[in-house]
């Protein structure tokens, strides 16, 4: 999304939800590459029971005990306090962790791989989703904390918000092509608007987008479908850029099958710090 449409968070896939197959594995995860890979076993307990922990503290609506899998002080650490906590507060849902996998593991750090499963009791649509993550852990003080992890791919209950959340990644990535191809091309001038503006902005600032909310508003139409997102966007550096949240609505249509964006419009901006 341009500022305008801007947009986080990962994900990509028509596939099903219905079975873990449908998102597909990966064996690496931030700069480590993975060296072997194994269905977690009773011997793994400990090293998974941070994993465990934090669904549960999902389920419990505990921020406490969800922060407690991680290690303190760290940068996923501090973001996950910030994100889960206002997370917890808004929304309701039922977490479950399947697909528990050890790629790396020795005395003091561990690399797991799983998915977290989660069906809104209270919340928005978007909120029905399944993630792929890897985590980095580490032994401190005789127990496995959680110092860093990835999420490798978001799928959503519906495909529209995969549409929405592909446009995030790319903003996040600056990557004009990945945006444009959530763009929808049938309209020259409005497709290179969209590009044009997305480039002065990639020139002026660097951004990260992080999406808070998503839902449908009305019924679903492969002509004409109405997203409202809120999302914070927030500067990396020392840029004159106010750091906000936003609430937008962006309209979406099938092109080939594929949902495309083809217009944004701005409802509410709210300086934040």
């Amino acid at each position: 999304m341009k500022k305008g449409f801007i947009i986080i968070v990962t994900i990509a896939i028509g596939a099903s939800l219905a079975g873990c197959s449908s998102l597909t594995t990966s064996t690496s995860a931030g700069n480590k590459k993975a060296q072997t890979k194994q269905i977690a076993n009773v011997n793994d307990t400990e090293l998974l029971k941070p994993i465990d922990d934090k669904v549960k503290a999902i389920n419990n609506k505990n921020i406490n005990d969800y922060l407690s899998s991680y290690i303190s002080g760290t940068t996923t650490y501090n973001v996950q306090k910030t994100t889960e906590t206002k997370y917890l507060k808004d929304y309701t849902v039922k977490a479950n962790v399947t697909d528990k996998q050890v790629i790396n593991k020795d005395k003091s750090t561990a690399q797991v791989q799983y998915i977290i499963s989660t069906s809104k009791l209270k919340g928005p649509a978007f909120l029905d989703s399944k993630a792929l993550y890897v985590s980095n852990l580490k032994m401190v003080n005789g127990k496995w904390k959680i110092d860093s992890e990835s999420v490798l791919k978001n799928e959503f209950g519906n495909d529209v918000f995969n549409s929405v959340n592909d446009n995030i990644i790319a903003l996040n990535k600056r990557d004009i092509n990945a945006y444009m191809a959530t763009i929808d091309g049938t309209d020259t001038t409005v497709y290179s608007k969209f590009k044009d503006d997305q480039l002065d902005q990639f020139d002026k600032y660097n951004l990260t987008y992080t999406l808070e909310s998503a839902d449908i508003i009305g019924s679903v139409d492969d002509k004409d479908t109405a997203v409202k997102v809120v999302e914070t966007i927030v500067k990396n550096g020392s840029s004159d850029y106010q750091n906000n949240r936003t609430t937008e609505m962006i309209q979406l249509k099938k092109v080939q099958g594929l949902w495309k964006i083809y217009k944004v419009e701005t409802k509410k901006t709210e300086n934040i710090n």
